[in-house]
Formats: C-alpha cells, sequence, structure tokens
C-alpha cells in the first residue's frame, strides 16, 4: 500500500510535458506558388526544425532508430524493465554507469525537459515516458522522437538534418543515410557526418 501511495505521489509530481510538446516552435518555410520551398528560417531559439508526419519519414528510418536506440521500443510501457535489470548489472560490475536504458519514450521526456543526468532525473523521466504511453501512441511517440532529436549543430528532427546532410526530405533517405542519421543522436557533437565523417561511418555500419 505504502509503494503504491509512493508511486502515484512521484507520478503526480513528474507529469508528462505535454505543453511543451505542443509549444515548440517551428522554423518558417516561405514557398512558391506551386508549393515548392523557397527559403527557411531558423525558430526564435536558434534551431533548424521542420516538423514533418510520421508517414513523410523514410521507414529505414524508423526501423533503424528502434534497432539502435530501443529495440523493444513497440512493447514496453515507456519503460523498458529488462534493459534497466541489465543496466543495473552492468553498472554495478563496473562500478559506474556504463549503461543507461533510456528508451525513446525517456528520451523524448528529456528532450522537451533537459536536466542534469542523475538518478532523480532519471526517476523523473521514467515516470513521464510511463504517462506518455498512456496519452499518445507508439506512433505519436516516434513521430515526435525523430522531430527532436539531435543530429549535430542546431539541427532538431530528421528532416532538417536531412535536407542539410544530403539534400533531400527525411522521405527519400535511403537505407545507409537513414542509418548514418539513426546513429547522430547518441552523441550528435562527436558524430555529426559533415565535421568527423570517419566516426559518423564508424557508427553508421554499427546501426546498419
Amino acid at each position: 500500500a505504502l509503494s503504491g501511495i509512493v508511486l502515484q505521489w512521484h507520478m503526480s509530481n513528474n507529469p508528462f510535458p505535454k505543453k511543451q510538446l505542443e509549444a515548440l516552435p517551428e522554423s518558417t518555410v516561405l514557398f512558391d506558388r506551386n508549393g515548392r520551398p523557397l527559403a527557411r528560417s531558423l525558430t526564435w531559439d536558434e534551431q533548424w526544425r521542420l516538423p514533418v508526419s510520421l508517414h513523410d519519414i523514410s521507414p529505414w528510418l524508423k526501423k533503424a532508430t528502434i534497432a539502435v536506440e530501443d529495440e523493444r521500443f513497440m512493447e514496453h510501457p515507456g519503460v523498458d524493465f529488462i534493459s534497466v535489470s541489465r543496466a543495473c548489472l552492468q553498472n554495478l560490475f563496473a562500478g559506474g554507469v556504463v549503461s543507461g536504458a533510456s528508451t525513446l519514450d525517456m528520451q523524448l521526456c528529456r528532450m522537451l525537459d533537459p536536466r542534469p543526468r542523475t538518478l532523480g532525473a532519471k526517476l523523473s523521466e521514467a515516470a513521464r515516458a510511463w504517462q506518455a504511453d498512456t496519452w499518445l501512441s507508439k506512433e505519436d511517440i516516434l513521430e515526435a522522437y525523430l522531430n527532436l532529436a539531435p543530429y549535430g549543430g542546431n539541427l532538431q528532427g530528421a528532416e532538417a538534418a536531412s535536407l542539410r546532410y544530403f539534400g533531400r526530405s527525411a522521405e527519400e533517405l535511403s537505407l545507409p543515410e537513414a542509418a548514418l542519421l539513426a546513429g547522430i543522436p547518441q552523441s550528435p557533437a562527436r558524430l555529426r557526418p559533415d565535421r568527423f565523417p570517419e566516426a559518423a561511418k564508424k557508427r553508421r555500419n554499427k546501426v546498419l
């Protein structure tokens, strides 16, 4: 009974940041009369953010992202207890943090409300991710993640990254291109292909 009260208190004090998700600024795009983009501009927070529907993102990028970031994404309720158990054992034997077990749902919560990487922040992300899975579908969560994930510099989201690195929309990505993009969010500053092509290629091969 006590554990249930504590859990309920923790959940109520860590609601999913839905307002942040709905209020994210988007880059302004100017189109010609035929619907072709003429110019794009940064958001007020100096980011390139061009949200697109999940249907307008290459299936390869969706599959590659799930494979490398959260292989049980479609099965778990926001928190992957199998990965958590494995991470606890790995960290225990390593004597430090070597695995975090963050799901895509938890990573989305972190992107919406960035905090220092502490145990408290991790527990908050877990509570928020659990709630996200009750309010949003897995497709909604994956779409939000792919539109917010960091891809190097001030590129947020797959569409902005695809246009910058490959000169085409996220819908047109090939398998190798999708694999390269899927690997970047793990360490955007170290894996951006325009500055560190060899590191990006090595990570792409791991994703593949």
